[in-house]
């Protein structure tokens, strides 16, 4: 049975038990009686929107939340609009942050761009001609290249996060890493992968500050570089990320206009919704939040009769991750 089929079963599923909840609640009500909703001495319960119960266990949404979507684009040009099916790039890296107003923390997860996820397939002018299960990468690959595609992987994402809401979004072509690299004044990184065919200066076990040159083989490159695989370049991508973090942070704190001088540096290599004060206001208010951790989705690897990699998600996993993100245990 493939995804889309689970899929479709769970929603057949889900609509039955929404019916038979709308007429447990129904009945709730008729028999409540009128003096305020006591009966032989007991309090009745009412219901609470969005709530789920998850091996017995009730949750509840969180409601105090941002969520963004961070995007890594395989093209190491400058963004551009294309008319057909070549140059839109694929998406690399694919990272979720989740806020949560309520207590000032956050969390994220990357999705691995080998995931199968069902998806819409696009023409360059957003055309749809239907929908497919395929790797999580080539939802950025249907479209125009800027916002067409950028906003049928945020749709990609809500529907395989249970229809999770996204409030913004921001996708940087590859081509800016030397860029971002150069403004944190460099990230110093541990090398645990073997780069002696790609940069004989990034020497195995030694910690050094990468120039901007190594910032994009440590964070693109896949090929010639280790196992090759997308596993581990996620831990290199993850290890920059901290680094990057405690870099550009150091440089906030000292500058609050500094956020605004990357968003301007970045321009020509991202496509985003979020404009120059919005994306200023989330970098300083990140800086005070507190990181709560990260979030994985476990997953099968194998590959297809072409050679390519597909990681089929583990079902348990993802409820996991869809439960910590966006819901709160009911007390």
């Amino acid at each position: 049975m493939t995804l889309s089929e689970k899929k479709r079963i769970y929603r057949k599923i889900g609509a039955v038990v929404a019916a038979a909840a709308i007429l447990c609640v129904m009945l709730v009500i008729a028999l409540r009686p009128a003096d305020g909703g006591q009966a032989d001495g007991r309090t009745t319960t009412q219901p609470v929107e969005g709530m789920i119960e998850v091996d017995g266990v009730k949750y509840v949404p969180k409601k105090n939340i941002e969520t963004y979507l961070f995007m890594g684009i395989d093209n190491m040009g400058k963004v551009q609009k294309v008319t057909d099916y070549e140059g839109a790039g694929r998406c690399d890296v694919v990272m979720l942050m989740v806020r949560d107003l309520t207590d000032g923390t956050y969390r994220t997860i990357s999705l691995d761009r080998n995931l199968m996820v069902e998806q819409e397939s696009l023409k360059p002018d957003g055309t749809s001609l239907g929908t497919s299960v395929a790797q999580l990468s080539l939802a950025h690959e249907n479209g125009d290249g800027m916002e067409i595609s950028c906003q049928n992987v945020v749709k990609t994402v809500s529907n395989f996060l249970g229809g999770q809401k996204i409030d913004g979004y921001a996708a940087v072509n590859m081509g800016a890493i030397g860029t971002i690299n150069n403004l944190a004044g460099g990230v110093t990184v541990t090398i645990e992968d073997d780069f002696s065919k790609v940069d004989k200066t990034m020497k195995l076990g030694e910690t050094i500050k990468l120039t901007d040159e190594q910032a994009v083989h440590f964070v693109h490159d896949r090929y010639y570089v280790g196992d090759e695989t997308n596993v581990q370049r996620m831990k290199r991508q993850e290890q920059y990320k901290e680094g990057l973090k405690k870099n550009l942070g150091e440089k906030c704190s000292e500058d609050n206009k500094y956020p605004l001088t990357i968003y301007d540096a970045l321009g020509d290599y991202m496509v985003t919704d979020i404009n120059s004060q919005k994306f200023s206001k989330l970098a300083l208010l990140v800086l005070k939040d507190k990181d709560a951790g990260t979030v994985s989705i476990d997953g099968t690897e194998s590959v297809d009769d072409l050679g390519f990699v597909e990681v089929q998600p583990d079902e348990e996993s993802l409820q996991k991750a869809i439960l910590t993100l966006f819901y709160k245990e009911y007390k």
